[in-house]
């Protein structure tokens, strides 16, 4: 089970790290276990910096109990998870020192938990062993941002996207929309005000999400973020009331609470409330919701680069009904060859029941080119 995306650039799995520039191959194997299962992989990389673009691709076997899981490499659309990071961005305008105002950019890879507006917080792709591969976009001028993103083009389980326009310098009107394909999907229409400062910005609003056959939710919310000597001190909170999940329906167990958990919802008063803190050492996060029907829901991530040698990361979502999450630590012990442990609390989520929590533990060795 990945840690995410933001630990996959942060770490390189198996050994194999983002290149600054040119181009870097790489090959790692794993062993461990999987519930009581035996695990073994072989994982391969290549890793590509060019004029600002960067890419990765991988390619891993599994074998289980030593026998080669076919699953993984079932069907054509499977290569698709070779992509495993993509990362462009053009500039569409600067202002007179020459910093970049509008541009767009696009994603693809192990996608960061999806953060849309009110109706998706912190959605998560992985909660498995299975590799996944999502796309994400955005537009940004001073006065328009638009993003969209799927979770996974094989399975999706969250469509989404936004639209924000400040129609004035304090006023902002936004619109979202996400979508789990045949199964739930919410939508919001919202204002807000915002302050902007020297290294601070304050913003408070209140938003309508409806969603289909479930009700309406009215939601007021606030953010906070603050830059001081290299540190970004960030708070967020909402309070909700209404039917259904009350908005809270795309959170990070959601691949799992859509497996049945999620009809316990029944409407109510709710909210949740995030703090965050992220420096060049490291960036940690906590938060905490309260959802009518399905309980509280807790989460924290961290990710440290202690040092060149070694990184260490990891993030936890944690409820009344399950718990997921994972670790990792990495050390590079020569200029080419590297080590590293995940632990994982994963769920296959791809049978039709509320599946079991299965422990994961593998350690990597890894060699890579300059």
């Amino acid at each position: 089970m990945r840690i995410g995306p933001t630990m996959i650039a942060l770490l390189g799995l198996g050994g194999v790290a983002a290149a600054d520039d040119g181009l870097r191959v790489g090959a790692a194997v794993g062993a461990g276990g999987q519930g009581s299962a035996t695990y073994g992989a072989l994982e391969l990389q290549l890793d590509a910096l060019w004029r600002g673009v960067r890419l990765g691709l991988g390619a891993r076997g599994v074998w289980d109990q030593g026998v080669f899981r076919r699953r993984d490499w079932s069907r054509p659309a499977d290569a698709v998870t070779i992509v495993r990071q993509l990362e462009a961005q053009l500039a569409l305008g600067t202002d007179r020192d020459g910093r970049t105002t509008s541009r767009i950019a696009i994603a693809a890879g192990g996608l960061a938990p999806a953060r849309i507006a009110r109706v998706a917080d912190g959605h998560r792709a992985t909660l498995d062993d299975t590799l996944r591969t999502g796309v994400r976009s955005a537009l940004s001028t001073p006065a328009l941002e638009l993003g969209l993103e799927v979770d996974d083009v094989i399975d999706p389980a969250l469509i989404g996207g936004a639209v924000a326009w400040q129609s004035t310098s304090p006023w902002g009107l936004h619109a979202a929309a996400a979508v789990d394909p045949g199964e739930a999907s919410a939508m919001e229409l919202g204002v807000a005000h915002r302050w902007d400062a020297l290294q601070r910005r304050v913003q408070l609003g209140g938003s309508i999400v409806g969603e289909p056959d479930q009700g309406l939710t009215a939601v007021a919310f606030g953010s906070l973020a603050i830059e001081r000597d290299e540190t970004r001190w960030t708070a967020s909170a909402d309070l909700r009331g209404g039917n259904g999940t009350s908005g809270a329906l795309f959170g990070p167990l959601y691949r799992l609470e859509r497996l049945g958990l999620i009809d316990r919802a029944h409407g109510g008063l709710g909210g949740g409330v995030a703090l965050g803190v992220a420096t060049p050492a490291f960036s940690l996060s906590i938060g905490g919701r309260a959802r009518p029907g399905l309980g509280g829901l807790g989460t924290l991530a961290v990710a440290a680069p202690m040092a060149s040698w070694v990184q260490a990361g990891g993030w936890v979502a944690a409820s009344r009904a399950a718990t997921a999450g994972a670790a990792e630590i990495h050390v590079a012990w020569a200029r080419r060859l590297s080590s590293s442990v995940q632990v994982a609390r994963m769920y296959e989520t791809d049978v039709p029941m509320l599946p079991a929590a299965t422990w994961s533990v593998t350690v990597w060795f890894g060699a890579c080119s300059d």
